[in-house]
């Protein structure tokens, strides 16, 4: 048989989160074997918000694909707009306000990956 490489976000159930947004695991050991990183997609609707949190050893970086929002790290703010690529390192707390008038559509990559995205 051969090896998974590829997964389509579509057929990916997303955990739904509070505030509203949504979370796509894409890439992870469970889904095509990568050990080393996991990627994802985020749909952060109008109004809402990644709240602040933190990964004291995992890096994490992020591109916007569409809307516009503020990625706040530590005590700098940062516009985003899409195709706008940004980072936060380990430890730093962060989030990300939609401050726009449409969905945030995000794609970020964890590494290492997250210990929740480790194969079960």
């Amino acid at each position: 048989m051969a090896r998974k490489l590829t997964v389509k976000a579509k057929d990916v159930e997303g955990v739904k989160r509070i505030p509203a947004r949504e979370s796509k695991l894409l890439l992870s050991e469970a889904t095509v074997g990568v050990k080393n990183m996991s990627m994802g997609f985020n749909i952060t609707e109008v109004n809402s918000m990644i709240p602040e949190h933190a990964h004291e050893t995992e890096e994490e970086v992020m591109f916007l694909i569409s809307g516009q929002g503020i990625f706040v790290a530590g005590e700098e703010e940062f516009e985003l707009v899409p195709e706008t690529a940004f980072y936060a390192p380990p430890g730093v707390k962060h989030k990300v306000i939609n401050t726009g008038n449409e969905p945030l559509k995000i794609v970020w990559v964890y590494s290492p990956p997250l210990a929740d995205h480790k194969k079960k």
